[in-house]
Parts: structure tokens; sequence; C-alpha cells
């Protein structure tokens, strides 16, 4: 993967490096540009991200000048010695000097500036700060340059002439801990000259253990892994944990070679690795919020594999090199697909490295890096189905992966807002949070966090890797049938007062019962119970209009039961009946006690259904019901298919209308009759 990803930062020169320079903040504090020929003040403002000092800053480049002059990080701080502090020196060029402001005068003026000037000044002599800098270049351009900004320091910038320039206005700006900023306006080709002869040298992990520990690399040189070149090799920081005391993170196979190290590597690879971290940590506005330029997941995908066209095009560079605003997963996903199938079907799998990042309050954090082999984009026989007759709800095609995330698991991991609307961003929002992240004044159903805990890293994997395995037919119903019935168990009263929540809720139990059916048979190897449904209600029919028919099987047992209970809780009269009355059925794991609370119901309104007799259709469900024996030890496996039954359309409510409709129809004929007679 380090290949990759070294080979993905060095497309079309550091392309991603012009990417950082261009969207990267600069320091709050005070600019100062000083002429390279007159060693004077030249312009200088404070950076309070007014359109002024926006200005200022184009004008002279400081977003590229700041970069390349500052030092890699705090432990690559040329002002290295032991007493650090409030003095250090935060600079790591000839070309610029960088420090903090501070002072104990409550009134900033010109001396509190010539003060710190002067406490700089002493800093830059005792830690050998310009000595340092000679030591890593010998381009005889950049060291003349280097002994005339060294004089000028000496002599002349911690002098009340040389800041007299500084106005009132934005010395009362700074405060302390802000920055002053020195840049000395060379052209900008000796800044970067410089920045590209040392950086590969210092950006070696300082806290490795090396032969030469000064340097921070082996004293010899030893062949790249990456770069196949013989160089002085170090290690890098990138995916590299070295005070982790937890044993099982270590790479306790490693070679012994190098001080027993993961991996070492030269300085140029170690750097692109650093500005790879780089741009994950950056963030470009997106509308009101700042969002990471790069997807995340971020797919890397093999560029000698993948990632090329017919026209031998590095397609996935190509999509990137020019990014402006940031793109999805999803997105990019569906770009190289189209690019390299042409939306043919028959190119569908795509092989990448999957990185999976965060940027926390202790820095950059990688909770998932793995190598996909084998990615569908496409998906085949995967369609949602109106089993329940429903206006306004998606059917068709489950076309993508994408898709699938959106349109059935998203829907299962849902909060509750204060207007009780569901909301479905928790999946995507949380793959590897320790702790659900869910919005003020939203609720969390118990049994929603209860199995996001348990399978959203499967789920994650399921849709990110096309690791198909890991969500069988078991772990589908785990995760579908306990949150409709937590679903069902939270229905509200059905009043006057409560009927448009009463369809809202019945709407969403159906909505994710259709989901779950829909989808059985592509995670119970192609078991159709969409058909199977089909068949069942058929078979109700010909149940209740034929004495010679009978119930033959669990399935239909389960179905009947649905219907039956459904009939039943209907003549409920109390204000405070609810879906939840189903629960007291399908709690019930043993045959006897299950048929036993139908009985206990029937009997509570046994008032209501005297009127039904003369047609026989409710005793005929209910003795087909009792009689039957089960195969099955339980009824849990049969619980999907109860709620089926019960949300369905009953049978016995058509039959009774139906009967109804053909009695009006007779009476209507009867009445013409009586009229044509006289």
């Amino acid at each position: 993967m380090i290949k990759e990803i070294v080979e993905f930062m060095d497309l079309e020169g550091g392309k991603f490096r012009d990417v950082i320079l261009e969207n990267r903040n600069l320091a709050k504090g005070l600019h100062i540009v000083i002429d390279k020929d007159t060693f004077e003040i030249k312009e200088f403002a404070y950076n309070d991200g007014n359109d002024e000092f926006l200005a200022f800053a184009r004008k002279y480049d400081l977003k590229k000048r700041e970069y390349y002059c500052n030092y890699l990080d705090s432990n690559k701080n040329f002002d290295n010695s032991p007493t650090k502090g409030k003095n250090q020196i935060h600079s790591a060029s000839p070309y610029a000097l960088f420090f903090r402001y501070y002072t104990q005068d409550k009134q900033k003026n010109l001396i509190s500036i010539l003060q710190r000037l002067l406490e700089i000044k002493e800093r830059i002599f005792i830690t050998g700060y310009f000595d340092k800098i000679k030591s890593l270049t010998i381009d005889n351009e950049i060291l003349n340059h280097l002994n005339s900004i060294e004089q000028i320091i000496k002599n002349k910038i911690a002098t009340c002439y040389f800041i007299k320039k500084l106005d009132k206005e934005n010395l009362k700006k700074l405060k302390n801990n802000d920055y002053i900023k020195i840049y000395f306006d060379f052209d900008l080709q000796y800044i970067k000259r410089f920045y590209n002869e040392y950086s590969p040298e210092m950006s070696f992990n300082k806290k490795g253990l090396f032969e030469d520990k000064e340097r921070y690399t082996t004293s010899k040189k030893y062949l790249c892994p990456i770069t196949l070149t013989e160089n002085q090799l170090g290690t890098s920081e990138f995916l590299n944990t070295f005070a982790d005391k937890k044993p099982f993170y270590l790479h306790l196979t490693r070679d012994k070679i190098y001080g027993g190290y993961t991996a070492l590597y030269a300085g140029r690879v170690v750097q692109l690795l650093s500005l790879f971290e780089d741009i994950l940590k950056l963030k470009i506005k997106a509308g009101k919020y700042e969002k990471s330029i790069f997807p995340n997941p971020l797919p890397i995908f093999i560029s000698n594999k993948d990632a090329i066209d017919n026209e031998g095009n590095r397609i996935y560079f190509d999509l990137l090199k020019d990014i402006n605003e940031p793109i999805s997963y999803k997105m990019m996903i569906e770009k190289v697909y189209e690019k390299m199938s042409a939306n043919n079907d028959d190119i569908n799998e795509l092989n990448f490295y999957l990185i999976f990042w965060a940027n926390t309050k202790d820095g950059l954090k990688f909770y998932d890096v793995d190598y996909v082999d084998g990615f569908e984009y496409k998906l085949k026989n995967f369609e949602i189905a109106n089993i329940f007759d429903f206006n306004n709800f998606y059917t068709g095609a489950i076309s993508t992966v994408f898709d699938l995330e959106w349109r059935f698991f998203a829907q299962f991991f849902y909060t509750i807002n204060k207007n009780e609307q569901e909301n479905t961003y928790l999946l995507q929002n949380n793959y590897f949070s320790e702790k659900i992240n869910v919005s003020r004044g939203e609720e969390l159903p118990s049994m929603v966090a209860t199995k996001f805990y348990q399978y959203n890293k499967a789920i994650y994997d399921y849709i990110y890797k096309s690791k198909r395995e890991t969500i069988n037919g078991y772990m589908f119903d785990d995760i579908c049938i306990p949150i409709i019935r937590e679903q069902i168990k939270r229905c509200q009263s059905w009043d006057d007062y409560t009927k448009e929540r009463i369809k809202t809720d019945t709407y969403r139990i159906k909505e994710k019962l259709s989901l779950y059916i829909s989808l059985y048979k592509n995670f119970h190897k192609g078991e159709d119970l969409v058909t199977k449904i089909i068949q069942l209600r058929e078979k109700m029919q010909k149940l209740l209009d034929n004495n010679e028919v009978h119930l033959e099987n669990d399935d239909e047992f389960a179905y009947a039961s649905g219907q039956l209970i459904w009939f039943i809780l209907s003549k409920n009269e109390s204000a405070s009946k609810t879906h939840s009355l189903l629960d007291i059925f399908i709690s019930k794991n043993k045959m006897d006690d299950f048929k036993l609370i139908i009985s206990q119901q029937i009997q509570k309104y046994s008032h209501a259904f005297k009127f039904y007799n003369e047609h026989g259709w409710f005793d005929k469900l209910v003795s087909e019901v009792m009689v039957y024996k089960l195969d099955k030890k339980t009824i849990k496996s049969l619980i999907p298919l109860i709620m089926a039954g019960y949300f369905s359309d009953n049978i016995i409510v058509e039959n009774i209308i139906k009967k109804a409709k053909e009695n009006e129809q007779l009476g209507e004929n009867k009445n013409g009759e009586d009229s044509d007679g006289k």
C-alpha cells in the first residue's frame, strides 16, 4: 500500500501540494515582507481574515512562502535546544523568520516589538540557527543569500529604525501567542529549492532508533523497498506507532533489520507519506461547513491495473488532479466505474486499497486500512417489492451497492427527532465511532443502538469492501426483525388525536418489513419470500372458501396466525390499542403458549365475533390455526411470516366487504325488477 500512496502523491509533479497550498490558512498574527535589496520593511498586514489581508497575501504568495519556510513538525524544528518555550523559532529556512509574540506590557508599542526581536536575535545565535541551515545546502546562491540575511538580522532587524513603519493600529491587534512572520521577498524558486534540498532528509521520524541518531537515518545506504534505489533510510510516522503498549498492535513477525522497525524508507518516500497526511487533514469550505477534500473512506486504486482505461490514461488520478471541491467516495467509484466500463456490466470488479481515517483532537487516526480485491459496484437481482401496496413507496431494482446502503441498511439504523420523524444518517456517520454521535434533541432507539454496535463493521465491510460473507442469513434476520419488533412496541395510542401518527407508525413498520421481505432472497441463498407471501395470500382465500382445504405447512400456519391475530385485535374498542399488542403473541416461543394467548384473546372479545359465524370465515381460520401441529420446535423462525400476515390486507375483512357489496348489488337488482313490474 505504501507504494500506491507514494505513486498517488507523486502524480503530476506534486499537484496535491498545490491543492494544500491553495486551501491552507495562514497563521494568525502580523505578517511582514522585507525587501530583498534594501532589507527595509516593504509591506505588512495583520491577519484578521478581511479582504485587505487576503489581497496582501495573494500579492506576495504568502501561503506558499509560509508553507515552504515552516518547520516540518515540532520534532524537526531547527531551534531544538533543550530550553524550548515562548522564545522558540518556528521557521526552517534562510528566507523567513517566524516566532510568536509575547509581552508583559499592557500597552503594545514599538518598544515591545523591539524587545521581542532582541530576544529572538539572541535565540538565533544561541541555538546556531543559521549554522544548521548552512549545513543543509550546497547551493551557492542560497548560501550567498543566507549570509546577507544573517548580517541583516545581526545588525539591522532588531532596531527601532527597522520597525519604524509598523503602525500602532496593527500593534493593538497583536495578542500574546499570535505570530510575527518576517519574509524576505526573494524569488520563490530559491525558497522551493532549499525546501526540496533539505526536507527529504528532515522528514524522518525522530523517534526511530538508528545508527546515527543525530541525523535520524542509517549511516549506511540500503535499498529502499519503494524507490528501489540505494539511500540512507529512516522511519516514517505514517501508520507507525512506537510507544504503543498494546502488544497485539505490534508487528511481531517484522524484519529485525534496522532495529526491528516495520520498514525504513528513503527520504523522498517519507516526505510524500507526510504530504499524504497533510492532505487528509486539509479541509475546504462546502456551504456552511468545512469538509475534508478527500472522501472518507478513500480508495487508492492500483495504478497499473484498475486505474487505466483502454487508452492507457490513469483514470483515478485524472479525476482528482483538478479537484477544487470535496468529492465523495460514492461519486469517485461511480466516475471510475463509468469511465472504465462505459457502463458495461461485464466490467464490475475494482481493486484498491481502502483507508478510513478521522481527524481527531489527538491528530490523524487510521481506523481501517485494507486491500479490497474485487469491489462489486453494480448489483444484480436486488429488488424492492411493494408488498403492502403503499403509495409513494420506492419499488424496483437496487442497482448499486450504495443504493443498498441508503435504501436498505440506512432505513434500519435511524434516530427519532422531536417531531417524531426518522433520520437515517446514523450508519453512514458512525461506522467507526467508539460512541454513536446523535444530534441534539434526537433519540436513539435502544435496539437500533444494540444492532449498530453488533453489526456496523460487518455492514461497512459488506458495502465498502464487497465482503459478501460478512452478513449471512442469520445476521440479516438478527438485524431486521428485532428492530421491526422494537418499532412495533413503540407505537402510540389509537385515538382521535393520533390518527395521523397511527398511519405514520403503520407505514414505517410496513416499510421496514417490505424491505426485509424483498431482500430476504439475497441473504438466504435465493429463497424468495416475496413470491411465497403472494402464494400464501392466495392460499388464505382458498382456505376460507373451501372446507376441504387446510393448512399444510408451518409457513401457511404462520401467515394464517398473523391474519387471525389482526382480526382478533381489531375488535379491541379501547382507545389505547396499538400495534404493540402484536408483541404479546410473537413474544411467545413455544407453540402451546402461542395458541394459549390466541384462545385467551378470542375469549376476551368473544362478544364481537357472533355476527361472522354465518359465513364461517372466522371460525374456519380459528380452527385451522388452533389444530395445526407445528413441525418446528418453536415459532421464533416464523415471526417474519406472522408479521407479514398481520400487516397484509385481512382476508376476512375483504370477504366481509365483498359480501356486503354483493348484497347491496342484489338489493339494487331486486328494486329494479319491482320497478319494471309496475
